[in-house]
């Protein structure tokens, strides 16, 4: 006999949406999505959608942000890291979603619109445009977690080429944080942390040729 659910049980759908980031000039943006159909057409989105059966979760978001941005290379960085149940968040009927955080490799990820979207694009990850469903309210807790992975994993680092400047490493920072970084006391923390370790290369440009880092093997490991 098959076993079934008591008659009381709400059907429920179960969905991802992908908070995914990159650093673009200098800037955190997110990629989002321009809904093609109802409820919220025209309005701006995560890239998201509902599970197949038999997918896991993560193959679900990587398939929404290929499906709905064009994007193809894999991110950097990909993490569950909230479910967003509340009652009524979608009107077509009770859908939980798991919400992934993802870091897309460094450049100018190229996104094109896809599935039932009319449009991707890398915009201000702090200051977007009004969002549909409860997706600013996943984007604010996305920038959240991002924040605090700054200090505990570095995440930072996975928002560079392999060899970057402190500078450049700072920049990411305080777009993360919105904010600027007192540029002596960072410089401190960071090399006094054993994450980063010197290339032996320099980078040439305007004024004084800047020194090269990439993350030690030590950072590489606790970060897995």
């Amino acid at each position: 006999m098959t076993p079934t659910f008591p008659a009381d049980v709400t059907q429920v759908g179960l969905a991802v949406d992908v908070a995914a980031f990159a650093m673009h000039a200098g800037e955190l943006r997110v990629l989002l999505v321009q809904r093609g159909e109802l409820p919220h057409a025209r309005d701006w989105a995560l890239p998201g959608g509902l599970v197949r059966g038999g997918e896991e979760l993560h193959e679900a978001a990587l398939r929404v942000l290929h499906t709905e941005t064009g994007v193809e290379l894999e991110p950097r960085h990909l993490e569950q890291f909230h479910t967003f149940g509340e009652v009524g968040r979608d009107p077509r009927g009770r859908i939980v979603s798991v919400a992934h955080l993802a870091v897309l490799p460094h450049g100018t990820v190229e996104v094109s619109s896809g599935g039932h979207t009319l449009g991707a694009e890398w915009l201000s990850a702090h200051r977007p445009p009004p969002l549909a469903f409860d997706h600013r309210s996943i984007l604010d807790r996305a920038l959240t977690r991002l924040q605090l992975r700054l200090e505990y994993a570095n995440l930072a680092l996975e928002f560079l080429p392999d060899t970057f400047t402190l500078p450049e490493l700072q920049g990411v920072h305080e777009a993360i944080l919105d904010r600027p970084l007192d540029k002596r006391n960072f410089r401190k923390r960071l090399l006094a942390q054993g994450i980063l370790t010197p290339s032996g290369e320099r980078r040439v440009g305007v004024g004084r040729p800047a020194q090269l880092y990439r993350r030690a093997k030590s950072a590489r490991a606790a970060a897995l």
